[in-house]
């Protein structure tokens, strides 16, 4: 059986690796028949880490999520909440990793997808620079790299090719 490795970097509270998740799991039956998956969530945040593990969300962090997959992924907790089911929970790991500390990240390779949206704001160049390159180092060589709206490599490395998909990730 084929796998899939994915790793959300910077995961914050775990909106973005149960997303992937659930994606994941709707494909199985069609586009990843014979194929399974690992997601590895990531974070430097232990508060945002617990927040993950939980999987307790309210309104706000809902917003966007369809019915359907409200209905199907998710059970009632009180205070009108929703908490995220544990089959979508086994297919994700969370852990705590600063990006820049060049010791973890070498045990972070084989990676299919990379998914770091929204956090290389927070790095001045030469960290980014550091990041990135790591980055590229665990990803793949049939991998994909994705950054936030917001981020650019530019001036910070020029290994990837840059692939536009208009209209698919928001």
């Amino acid at each position: 059986m084929k796998k899939l490795r994915i790793w959300s970097a910077g995961c914050s509270t775990g909106e973005e690796p149960y997303t992937l998740a659930m994606v994941m799991l709707e494909e199985r039956e069609r586009l990843l028949q014979g194929w399974t998956f690992e997601i590895m969530a990531t974070d430097l945040n232990d508060r945002s880490l617990e927040t993950a593990k939980a999987g307790v969300y309210g309104s706000y962090a809902l917003r966007n999520t369809p019915e359907y997959f409200r209905q199907k992924y998710f059970c009632a907790e009180p205070e009108g909440k929703l908490r995220i089911n544990d089959n979508v929970k086994q297919w994700v790991s969370f852990s705590r990793v600063n990006l820049s500390d060049d010791g973890k990240m070498v045990f972070m390779k084989g990676m299919d997808l990379i998914f770091c949206c929204n956090v290389l704001i927070y790095f001045d160049l030469q960290s980014k620079k550091g990041v990135i390159q790591h980055f590229y180092a665990n990803l793949l060589m049939h991998g994909y790299f994705f950054l936030g709206n917001s981020e650019t490599l530019y001036q910070v490395n020029e290994s990837f090719r840059v692939i536009h998909l208009p209209g698919t990730v928001g």
